[in-house]
């Protein structure tokens, strides 16, 4: 008997029944989706796991921009965060495709538990060669580019396990509050991190961040198995890539999805890795910029919320159009501010309509794809988002230490602006979207 043949009973599979729920969603709390018991502890895990990582992140950012000093030449400290931002996009473009088949054919928890724990070995590595003074630019590239390929087959099995671990009702407070786990530590990590670079260091706060993927790891061990749910006979590793490619290709809005996203990720979604490039041209030093990234964060855990409650929101493709307009003018605004406090707002604000956009990109991409092309659809969202934005954290790093930062950000959000204006114009199918949804396991609280 194969895994689907054994989920068939907890499978949906009234037409009907879901055109239904896709036309009227039906409100929902903010924190329904906490009512499922595994969903509650890969939550759990994600938020002290995310905390850490957001501590290195706020502490790499930094350690960068010193390792410019350091090398006579901080002039180039944007461009040093822009190799960061290639180095990050390489392996995320290669094996990005491949993850998603990988995903799809394997136990999702499973394989989740391999790639949090050998991010956590890479995150002690770095703490080490910090704390042992014996880092240098090459070294972080080389760490950078090998977590990439490890969160290349992570982010796309973590987002397609989602939707099997809460109904369709709960899906879209799962997936506002997964951002929340993620942009709360945005707020929460670069505050700690702020504090505790002054008694630990830089490399402190890798040693806590390696030690914070203990809590993700014990939730997996806990939760249950994610089988492989088949679907027809298996096809090679080359058609099964081109399958979700061409699913997403056919499919209008997911396309459009994609394009928005790939936009932003080029032009705009880089400002938060070259903010400490932002804190130099203010005059300011780590602690003003972890309040920079608080700042962020809080309007990103803002946005996050706001998504958790828009269950009942019938036309998601509208809002995703509007967020994303919203995010590029907002950007443009932050780039004209001259003082910490300007910036602290309009940075807020830019974070939280990129989460509004980010939470409904993921509503529509999850469930407007079948279970079985989740992971693969997913990992073209994610080669995308991972693979271009940190590429177009190189070429605004670049712009930006020719013409200044601020100008940078200011081309990248008018840019933005255009693009989904024309998609508030022509694209309909996207204007008029609702999150239909396929037949899928549907989880039980517990």
């Amino acid at each position: 008997m194969t895994s689907k043949e054994r989920l068939a009973p907890t499978l949906e599979t009234e037409g009907g029944l879901d055109e239904a729920s896709a036309a009227e969603p039906g409100r929902t709390s903010t924190l329904a989706a906490l009512e499922f018991r595994d969903f509650r502890l890969f939550w759990f895990g994600l938020v002290v796991s995310n905390i850490g990582t957001w501590m290195q992140i706020f502490g790499l950012g930094w350690l960068v921009v010193q390792l410019a000093v350091k090398d006579g030449v901080p002039q180039l400290a944007p461009l040093y965060l822009g190799l960061v931002g290639l180095a990050r996009a390489l392996p995320g473009l290669t094996f990005g495709l491949v993850a998603g088949v990988v995903a799809d054919r394997a136990d999702r928890r499973r394989l989740l538990m391999i790639t949090q724990g050998s991010a956590g070995i890479i995150a002690a590595i770095l703490a080490v060669l910090t704390i042992t003074e014996r880092i240098n630019i090459i070294d972080v590239l080389l760490l950078v580019a090998l977590n990439s390929v490890i969160f290349s087959f992570d982010a796309p099995t973590r987002q397609s396990m989602v939707p099997r671990l809460v109904t369709d009702r709960e899906l879209m407070s799962a997936i506002g509050l997964n951002s929340a786990a993620f942009n709360g530590a945005t707020l929460i990590g670069p505050l700690i991190g702020g504090v505790l670079i002054i008694p630990f260091g830089v490399g402190g706060l890798m040693a806590i961040n390696a030690l914070s993927y203990v809590s993700i790891i014990v939730a997996l061990l806990l939760m249950r198995p994610q089988p492989v749910i088949e679907s027809g006979a298996r096809k090679t590793m080359l058609e099964a890539m081109t399958e979700g490619v061409q699913y997403v290709r056919r499919e209008p809005v997911l396309r459009w999805v994609v394009l928005l996203t790939a936009t932003t990720a080029l032009f705009t979604r880089p400002y938060i890795q070259l903010l400490p490039a932002e804190a130099q041209a203010l005059g300011v030093g780590a602690v003003e910029l972890s309040f920079l990234l608080a700042a962020s964060g809080a309007g990103a855990l803002v946005g996050a919320l706001a998504t958790a409650s828009l269950g009942g929101v019938k036309r998601r493709g509208a809002v995703l159009v509007a967020s994303v307009l919203a995010h590029g003018v907002l950007l443009s605004l932050f780039a004209e501010q001259r003082t910490l406090i300007g910036a602290m707002v309009f940075i807020g604000l830019t974070s939280l309509a990129v989460m509004v956009f980010l939470g409904m990109a993921n509503t529509l991409m999850q469930t407007r794809t079948p279970d079985h092309l989740r992971g693969r659809a997913m990992s073209v969202h994610t080669m995308v988002f991972m693979g271009l934005m940190p590429l177009g954290q190189m070429v605004l790093g670049a712009l930006g230490t020719v013409i200044g930062i601020d100008r940078a950000f200011l081309a990248g959000g008018l840019i933005v602006v255009v693009v989904s204006t024309f998609a508030l114009i022509r694209a309909g199918a996207l204007r008029e979207a609702l999150a239909t949804t396929s037949a899928r396991v549907v989880a039980r609280s517990v």
